[in-house]
């Protein structure tokens, strides 16, 4: 056990806390030479995380500081090879890898579960961001270049680059660009009034020179906090530090604290536009914005985020209900960065008219005045609060690995000389507040002083403008024509000289030898698949394992039959019925009940595609909850109100729900471009994929648009179809229960006979036939108000228990590393690509996204089918692919969804047995093997392609197609 005080080497402990609540211990060290910070989060979990992170301030919109992390990744001094960070990637079994930018930090984390695959990361991470090579061909590459769309006449003058591309997408989403505008206005003199991702009207003007020198005042060793989290030694990880970098560092001053910003004398008004397919006027996005604390006032601050429940986190809270009963707006939602170093507050309607703009601006006030008045009922503080310390006892990480989570949490703050320990713990850090409350004029008095008498305030009417992306394309295009009629002859020559150095640089990179890179093999991969014991009891599965005291549940029922008509009113059933009322409780008194007693409680449909059969599915329909042991009764108790009496019949909160959901759809609409080219896509290749299509796709996107665009006449309609599907849905017949807790807990329940869950009214059952009829999908491009091109082509493939079925899993990385990587994003400018194959639907699909381009990326998508058809690929490249295909296949799992994992493994009829043998024929396969399925189950198969881009990009890339697409609006 470490001490404070104590030294080791060169280092010596700053502090040493005990976190009880995680089971872990906070360890601090200073590396007294440099001046380095190291923190330590130490604890039992095998999945071992490091994060080298930096302050970085951008002073500009160029983009610095993200096109400075895609280029760090792009070769170092000890790893001179193009891309170590993507080659990494299948030389390791990762459960992470990722760089980060935020607004004023850049950070650069992965973990492993394999102490020599840990090290192997964190020796090429250390290289990368100390020792970058930053070439020039780099720069170009991923942040900007100009090149001629017509070389041979030195004309056609473009802007390329990945991040350029990157941004170009992210910004053509609405809520990125609110997001910005409102910090633009809200700290204009602060670092956060920059797009720290870059703004593609700026990017441009960035110089390799910048580059290197934003690179030479940020990311020096001593300025840089080092982070590591998991059961690995930590001084094992000093050592490791002090051999490859800390050594030989020398200190510098740290980087200047960020000012702050001073306070406006009167609030600010404005109105902007954004990107929309249409210009409706009830599309406006209306939203306010509060400057408050610095983060060194983490009393305040906690209070703050504790205010910011009572007021909106359902749609029952003091602020949000009355908002969204007004009419005013369909949605409203409120945001806070406690990352920054003050914290800005959000709160942003969506749907709603300009007209009604200042009714919603004087309703907002007056409602936040209500509250100070009338006080906060004591109820809603003790729900915030419990959500509040839910929140930090859940150990999460199915997205990204929980020490990631942790270091968000801490070692920003860190960064900002905040106690890192502050968001971590819960019950200490709760006490003093606590004691604050019991004063029941705090909370209101916090909301008078930082909301209401708060001048440092934005409002920020956000107006859709259907031409918007029309214009600014005509604006870039007439800056490019203005740049080419200026660019003296030498000038273009030098452009078109740059052009086919590149080329000849991207090429030559391709086959470059990267064996100077760490790497495990096939002998460090585990020899068993992940397995989680599912015991089962009377309908009753449990998996027992440390959950930190928290209870996770699934209720599951059988689906019925559905005509076809009818599946759109299953997901929105789905959608809506936790948001309703249940049982006694109308929706308001439920929202309330629920905040008080759960820690989330949502509702889901799965297909569950059987192993034995593509064609044959056990879909389900599943109430999932978590709630901390104290609350097991509520938690069931609340499962079966919502099974047996959920409040179908409450047509005005139906009504808000539905409108609800078409703002969210309509406003999601570029940011899921690629997820509805794929389903569109799939639809027309199998009864899954089609069903799958109507739940999450474009095509419910539609419908929902339908419904709301006359909702008056087509509400009772949509009731009554709820009314009928909720009778059909629950049953006793179909129920099965699905606990994750630990032991001891579970034997509470079973003695409980789990609160009586499951003494559900047993009702007439009509057994799924998913006998729709199939049509097939034509190829199609959809236009939309995006610059970029979101592209999938699909193809029917063999499914689970074919024995092609290994192969084709592993060929996508290799389709993907060996091709489609380098051709796609390096030389083609997307900002990703890949190949993705579903073995239980039997699916295979090549995709693109945020990309210049369509007609070249599939050129390249037959191009690279049929190189790996041909055996075009070495030995190497199938090991790295097995690599890659193990590490998706083994990531962790959150303890909270083991279960769940286990239930879908058995409902899906998928055996320890049948998964262990496609996992031992995965690592055993040839070459040959490879070339034959890609050979027999894509060369040789027709396909779908869909993409959703510009009608004028559309109409572009059209020209160079062999079948143009044919072009329908979204």
């Amino acid at each position: 056990m470490w001490k404070e005080k104590e030294t080791y080497k060169d280092y010596i402990v700053t502090k040493v806390m005990p976190l009880v609540e995680l089971k872990a211990t906070l360890v601090e060290l200073e590396h007294t030479p440099s001046g380095a910070q190291v923190m330590h989060i130490e604890n039992d979990d095998p999945e071992n995380l490091f994060c080298l992170s930096f302050e970085t301030l951008p002073y500009n919109s160029n983009g610095v500081a993200h096109i400075l992390e895609h280029t760090v990744l792009c070769g170092s001094r000890n790893f001179p090879v193009k891309d170590p960070f993507f080659a990494m990637t299948r030389r390791s079994l990762n459960t992470f890898m990722n760089a980060l930018t935020g607004s004023d930090f850049t950070c650069y984390p992965a973990s492993s579960q394999v102490e020599k695959d840990f090290y192997n990361l964190l020796d090429v991470y250390i290289d990368a961001v100390f020792h970058p090579l930053l070439k020039k061909e780099s720069f170009l590459q991923e942040g900007h270049r100009l090149e001629f769309g017509s070389p041979e006449t030195l004309s056609n003058l473009e802007w390329k680059g990945i991040v350029y591309n990157e941004m170009k997408g992210a910004l053509a989403s609405a809520d990125t660009r609110l997001w910005h505008a409102m910090m633009h206005l809200l700290v204009p003199n602060l670092t956060y009034a920059h797009i720290s991702g870059g703004d593609p009207k700026v990017i441009p003007t960035l110089s390799y020179e910048e580059l290197i020198q934003f690179h030479e005042t940020y990311y020096h060793a001593s300025r840089c906090l080092y982070f590591f989290y998991g059961n690995l030694p930590l001084k094992r990880h000093l050592d490791f530090l002090s051999e490859k970098i800390l050594k030989s560092t020398y200190k510098l001053p740290p980087v200047p604290k960020i000012p702050q910003q001073p306070r406006f004398t009167a609030p600010i008004e404005r109105e902007e536009f954004y990107p929309a397919t249409t210009d409706e006027e009830d599309k406006t996005i209306v939203s306010w914005g509060w400057l408050t604390v610095p983060m060194q006032d983490q009393e305040t601050l906690l209070a703050l985020i504790l205010l910011d429940a009572v007021l909106m986190e359902t749609d029952a809270s003091l602020l949000k209900l009355p908002l969204l009963q007004s009419g005013l707006c369909t949605s409203a939602d409120a945001y806070l960065d406690t990352d920054m170093s003050e914290m800005p507050y959000l709160i942003v309607c969506k749907g709603c008219n300009p007209e009604n703009i200042q009714a919603l601006d004087d309703l907002l006030l007056r409602s936040l005045q209500e509250v100070v008045d009338k006080g906060i009922p004591k109820e809603m503080i003790e729900a915030a609060l419990h959500q509040l310390e839910f929140a930090r006892t859940e150990i999460v990480g199915d997205h990204a690995p929980f020490g990631l989570t942790l270091f968000m949490r801490s070692a920003l703050a860190k960064q900002h000389n905040c106690p890192p320990e502050n968001a971590l713990l819960i019950h200490s850090l709760f006490e003093n507040l606590r004691k604050k409350l019991e004063d029941p004029s705090y909370l209101p008095g916090l909301l008078k002083t930082y909301l209401l008498k708060n001048h440092h305030r934005v409002r920020l009417a956000f107006h859709p403008d259907g031409k918007l992306a029309e214009k600014e394309a005509a604006e870039e295009k007439e800056k490019l024509n203005r740049l080419e009629q200026e660019l003296p002859k030498e000038e273009k020559e030098k452009i078109l000289q740059q052009m086919h150095h590149l080329e000849h640089y991207q090429k030559q990179l391709i086959e470059q030898n990267i064996d100077c890179l760490p790497k495990v093999t096939l002998d460090d991969v585990p020899a068993l698949a992940k397995h989680f014991v599912l015991k089962e009891k009377k309908e009753v599965f449990s998996h027992a394992c440390f959950t930190n005291h928290i209870i996770y549940a699934d209720l599951t029922f059988d689906l019925p039959h559905f005509e076809e008509e009818d599946l759109p009113y299953v997901q929105l059933l789905s959608s809506i019925i936790s948001e309703l009322g249940m049982g006694k409780r109308n929706y308001i008194q439920n929202l309330e009940y629920l905040q008080s007693h759960v820690g989330g409680l949502g509702t889901s449909l799965g297909l569950y595609v059987q192993t034995e059969s593509p064609h044959l599915m056990r879909p389900s329909f599943t109430i999932r909850g978590k709630a901390l042991e104290r609350n097991a009764k509520e938690l069931f108790s609340i499962f079966k109100d919502l099974a047996v009496s959920p409040r179908v019949d409450e047509k005005k909160r139906i009504e808000e729900l539905i409108l609800q959901i078409h703002t969210g759809l309509q406003n999601r609409l570029q940011k899921n471009s690629l997820r509805y080219a794929s389903q569109l896509a799939l639809s027309g290749l199998s009864v899954s994929s089609k069903i799958a299509e109507s739940w999450h796709g474009l095509s419910y996107t539609k419908w929902i648009q339908e419904i709301a665009s006359d909702l008056k006449k087509n509400l009772p309609k949509v009731m009554q179809r709820l009314e009928k599907l909720k009778n059909e849905l629950f049953s006793l017949h179909s129920a099965q229960l699905v606990i994750t807790c630990d032991e001891a807990m579970h034997q509470k329940l079973e003695l409980e006979n789990y609160f009586g869950v499951m003494d559900l009214p047993e009702r007439p059952f009509n057994p799924w036939k998913g006998d729709y009829e199939l049509y097939p999908v034509v190829s199609q491009g959809r236009s939309m108000s995006t610059p970029v091109a979101f592209t999938c082509e699909a193809f029917p493939v063999a499914s689970y228990l074919n024995p092609h079925a290994p192969g084709l899993t592993v060929a996508a990385h290799i389709l993907d590393n060996k091709i489609l990587h380098p051709k796609i994003r390096e030389q083609g400018g997307a900002y990703g690509c890949g190949a993705t194959y579903s073995p239980m639907t039997g699916h295979f699909t090549l995709y693109s996204y945020r990309d210049p381009k369509i007609a070249s990326t599939l050129k390249i998508f037959r191009e690279a089918v049929e190189t790996i058809a041909e055996g075009h690929f070495q030995d190497s490249d199938l090991e790295e692919a097995k690599l890659e295909t193990i590490q998706h296949m083994d990531v962790p799992v959150s303890p909270g969804n083991r279960g769940a994992a286990a239930y879908a493994w058995m409902r899906e009829g998928k055996t320890p047995k049948q998964r262990q043998h496609y996992r031992d024929k995965l690592l055993a396969l040839t070459p040959q093997e490879i070339r034959l399925a890609v050979k027999n189950e894509l060369l040789e198969k027709q396909s779908t392609i869909v993409t959703f881009a510009s009608k004028e990009l559309l109409e572009k890339e059209n020209r160079d197609l062999e079948k143009p697409l044919p072009i329908i609006p979204v």
